[in-house]
């Protein structure tokens, strides 16, 4: 593993343009996008052409402004892709559904904000300082997600993520982290987490000014 400046990625990062030349990208309001030649709708449907070529066709999917938003976290997590949501929890519950089923299993950092209660899905809460815990309470077959935060809100907690991720994939679990709090410092996809998620209102909109999310 080598050292890698998250400040670095982003800045080489592909860079978006305004509309007229301006140094930063306009910002896109338009929910719905024109195709202006017919054969290339189904083309778009059909996921021949999309948004990683500029071809837009409804923001529930992707819109440009929010494409640069993920493109910039990707880069910046260094993970292959990124993508936006309403909000931190839309964000979890996207993934957490994804990755469990009715019946699922999840042992998470007992400083986490909420948890899962729905879909009979359940949840093991754990000191996620405690390596061998965390062991513990994985059960081989039926926990899908090790789920913790690199460093807690608000505690402040350090995970080991590392030694987590290792703990978590010799059992064939899944390991989401939060990273909320440290994505300048810490960076989980690059120590061995499969998903990263984040609150956007903390540190990455830094202003309190927003509600928004990203799975990772």
């Amino acid at each position: 593993m080598h050292a890698v400046d998250p400040a670095d990625a982003m800045a080489n990062a592909r860079h978006e343009f305004g509309e007229h030349g301006g140094v930063n990208m306009s910002i896109e309001a338009s929910a719905t996008f024109t195709v202006m030649e017919p054969e290339t709708m189904p083309r778009m449907f059909s996921g021949e052409l999309g948004p990683d070529r500029d071809f837009f066709i409804y923001s529930r999917h992707f819109n440009p402004t929010v494409l640069n938003l993920s493109r910039l976290m990707a880069a910046l997590e260094g993970t292959e892709a990124a993508y936006c949501t309403s909000s931190g929890m839309s964000a979890i519950s996207s993934v957490l559904l994804q990755l469990c089923s009715s019946g699922g299993h999840i042992v998470a950092s007992r400083t986490l904000y909420g948890g899962p209660r729905a879909c009979n899905i359940t949840t093991t809460f754990v000191d996620i300082r405690d390596l061998e815990m965390v062991r513990r309470e994985i059960v081989e077959g039926r926990t899908k997600v090790l789920y913790f935060e690199a460093m807690s809100n608000p505690t402040l907690t350090v995970a080991n993520v590392p030694e987590l991720c290792r703990i978590a994939h010799d059992k064939g679990v899944m390991v989401v982290v939060d990273n909320t709090f440290a994505p300048m410092v810490v960076s989980p996809a690059r120590l061995g987490a499969d998903v990263v998620v984040h609150s956007i209102s903390k540190y990455i909109s830094g202003g309190a000014d927003i509600i928004a999310g990203l799975l990772i």
